[in-house]
């Protein structure tokens, strides 16, 4: 399948144990594979710049604390503890960035952490040229406010039920509101207005980021979701996660969007985050 987060690489799996980074190896190849192992809990993935960079990893860590409140768990983190374990894990590693995931178990050793890190793949560079191609399945997160880890094992399943080549896959709820895709954040345009679900999805810290360049940049952002039926009146689209910043859609279910790809109200968006994003940064190491 044509799938922009399909990866063949090696992942690094840890337990923090004592403030020590324990290895796990279970043979995991993709950060993916390792949520087999990973008791449930609240978790978030973020990807490096310029090595020890993170986008807003402030917003990152409180959210990790704030599913697992809304699960039942008070946590407070030891934030320097792991930013340093962090670092040193990727002072360990090969060159390159990483895309990483923090888990806090919230199923069996309330509060313990887990650490997976892989290379960092990004799509290829004619998928924000050319745009990808989405399509459509019934579902939606439980607790859509929560990010918790029981919902990847639940989205893995929804892609080997596809068999139709996609980079993404985009849910929706009767009667067919569009919310989010499955690792990412969905948005539609019609003229000069972003469309985007409010209620039913996870608020995202890379859709906050866009959504704070969108207000400085004056671009209206309708929070209703798009629906099923008005894909043919969409003029652009597109999809948002740490790994693939903002990446335009060509087409939904087989429909294409009206304007060239990627569109004037996208192709705004994309140029900002790329001059914004290292102003928002956040180091590791400091």
């Amino acid at each position: 399948m044509n799938r922009t987060n399909n990866r063949q690489t090696t992942c690094n799996f840890w337990k923090i144990e004592n403030g020590a980074a324990v290895p796990i190896d279970h043979g995991t190849k993709t950060i993916e594979e390792t949520s087999r192992f990973t008791p449930i809990g609240s978790y978030t993935s973020f990807r490096t710049y310029d090595r020890f960079g993170v986008l807003r990893l402030t917003k990152h860590l409180n959210r990790l604390e704030e599913t697992s409140k809304l699960a039942g768990h008070v946590i407070r983190l030891d934030r320097e503890g792991l930013k340093k374990t962090l670092t040193d894990l990727i002072k360990d590693s090969e060159p390159g960035e990483k895309r990483i995931r923090v888990t806090i178990d919230l199923e069996k050793e309330i509060g313990a952490l887990y650490i997976a890190m892989e290379p960092l793949i990004v799509p290829a560079e004619e998928k924000y040229r050319d745009g990808i191609i989405c399509m459509t399945a019934k579902a939606h997160r439980d607790n859509p406010k929560a990010k918790l880890s029981n919902f990847l094992s639940r989205a893995e399943g929804i892609r080997k039920q596809e068999t139709a080549a996609f980079d993404e896959i985009l849910m929706y709820k009767d009667p067919g509101e569009l919310l989010e895709g499955l690792s990412s954040n969905f948005y539609g345009v019609i003229g000069d207005t972003v469309y985007t679900a409010e209620e039913g999805v996870l608020s995202g810290t890379t859709r906050d980021f866009i959504l704070h360049l969108a207000k400085e940049m004056e671009i209206p952002v309708i929070f209703e979701p798009v629906r099923l039926s008005d894909l043919g009146t969409l003029d652009e689209s597109f999809i948002s996660s740490t790994s693939r910043s903002v990446l335009p859609i060509r087409s939904i279910d087989g429909i294409c969007m009206r304007k060239e790809v990627p569109g004037p109200v996208t192709s705004r968006l994309m140029e900002k985050f790329r001059k914004e994003v290292l102003a928002n940064i956040e180091r590791l190491d400091e």
